[in-house]
């Protein structure tokens, strides 16, 4: 079977579909009946602002969201919205952590870069990703500390400035802060936990979520207790990059954040897609697990690495009870030369086979689509 897997991966893109991956069409048992509270949480992928796509914008209107801005209307289906921004967005700050103060909005390879695999954006890059309808990010992944400590210190700054939400890192000044956050999502109240399974370079553990260690479980657990929390997404970085086989250990912390208590995990990091599951815990309770939502902005090669997916989770709560999940959903994206783009009918046929092989057919979502409404039909 793992040779199969790995054979998979070497395959081309437009293959995927003739492979016995199974359709994978959820359902869970939790309904969105009249006199619920229902909320609807979108999730991107990573996002990387590379060279080309940096200089693009530079040369657009000077904003990041004009790489995206034909998929907002996806994201503004949803009633939440939450992303993995790969990287610091640290104004002034060099890879060798020297502040060079306010330098502009630039690009320079310097303090903005987006190459080498050391980067640091821009914060014009949050309030773009906010005006668009994100209003979560998670900072806790493998490139947190491309600016050292100050780059975590300077992003968590960053977003507090426009009032965005941050997960998975706290401040140097602040040993005991909270590894999570919470929102209130249409009377749903959902705690958000970001880890990451590496950092690269300069040892900052005391800044950034850990996915395997002991304090991430006891983070859940403690969230579970508390009456005040309705759900608890996981968002850890994690898995093999450009690798579409889910590991074992993936598997098995997945289920492990649910057994806890979690209702979903979202993970990044692979920069491809991989499939979807529904998990049920011991005690009979449904969790969702989006093992990867590939690359939503980033100007990696490769038909794998240009597809990602908007994913859609669906939480109910009734009668003072805990939030459950009652569907998943996907709607599909693709980089075209250096602009994000839904992926549509008339798309080429290659971008969206295993799309269909890994999330079936049925909670597909189109730009035409009431999300709701789609989300609470009746499956079969």
């Amino acid at each position: 079977m793992t040779k199969l897997l790995l054979l998979i991966a070497l395959l081309p893109f437009s293959l995927y579909s003739s492979l016995a991956l199974p359709a994978n069409d959820l359902s869970f048992s939790t309904t969105c009946e009249q006199g619920e509270e229902t909320a609807i949480i979108s999730f991107v992928g990573d996002i990387l602002i590379h060279k080309p796509l940096y200089l693009s914008v530079l040369n657009r209107d000077q904003h990041f969201s004009s790489l995206w801005e034909r998929t907002i209307p996806l994201l503004l289906k949803a009633d939440y919205s939450v992303g993995n921004v790969e990287g610091p967005v640290a104004m002034g700050i060099d890879a060798k952590g020297f502040d060079h103060g306010d330098i502009g909005f630039r690009y320079d390879d310097n303090v903005y870069s987006g190459t080498n695999l050391v980067f640091n954006y821009h914060p014009r890059l949050l309030s773009d990703l906010q005006d668009s309808g994100v209003d979560m990010i998670t900072a806790a992944n493998n490139h947190a500390t491309d600016r050292k400590s100050v780059g975590i210190d300077r992003t968590i700054e960053a977003a507090k400035a426009i009032g965005m939400k941050i997960t998975g890192v706290r401040k140097s000044t602040n040993p005991d802060g909270s590894f999570y956050t919470t929102a209130l999502i249409r009377n749903i109240r959902t705690a958000f936990i970001g880890c990451t399974e590496v950092l690269n370079g300069e040892d900052v553990k005391h800044q950034v979520l850990n996915c395997e260690g002991v304090e991430i479980f006891q983070i859940i657990k403690k969230l579970a207790a508390d009456t005040a929390i309705d759900a608890i997404i996981i968002l850890p970085h994690w898995g093999v990059e450009y690798s579409l086989e889910v590991k074992d250990y993936q598997r098995d912390y997945a289920r492990r954040y649910i057994e806890a208590g979690a209702v979903a995990v979202v993970g990044s990091h692979p920069h491809v897609l991989q499939p979807w599951e529904k998990i049920v815990t011991r005690d009979k309770r449904e969790g969702m697990v989006f093992y990867s939502l590939g690359n939503f902005v980033a100007c990696q090669d490769g038909i794998s690495k240009q597809t990602g997916a908007i994913f859609y989770l669906g939480l109910s709560k009734k009668n003072g009870q805990k939030a459950k999940v009652f569907a998943g959903a996907y709607s599909p994206v693709y980089r075209q030369d250096l602009s994000i783009l839904p992926l549509e009918e008339s798309s080429p046929r290659s971008y969206q086979e295993n799309l269909e092989t890994f999330y079936g057919l049925k909670m597909r979502i189109r730009l035409e689509d009431r999300l709701l409404l789609k989300m609470c039909q009746k499956k079969n």
